[in-house]
């Protein structure tokens, strides 16, 4: 969840950019802010650290939005199908 989280943030708010086609390479401006989360060590909390660094807790939120593409796909596969054990 916490990759997917920074990985969001990183895309949209740096970047500018859909978190799924997005790339790092070179961007020192992505360097300064996983520099500045990882430089306070364990010194803070985490917790605290993300939501300074991100805007909001650790939640799903970014991973469930990075997989909403391939799950509406799935969905439609998969109709009519049955789920589960009989």
């Amino acid at each position: 969840m916490l990759s997917y989280q920074l990985n969001d943030h990183i895309a949209r708010r740096i970047l500018k950019s859909d978190p799924r086609h997005c790339n790092y390479s070179g961007n020192t401006e992505v360097g300064a802010f996983l520099a500045g989360i990882m430089k306070q060590g364990a010194t803070r909390d985490w917790r605290t650290i993300l939501r300074e660094a991100t805007g909001e807790e650790l939640s799903t939120r970014a991973m469930v939005e990075y997989f909403k593409p391939l799950m509406a796909w799935l969905e439609k596969q998969n109709k009519g199908r049955q789920i589960g054990w009989d």
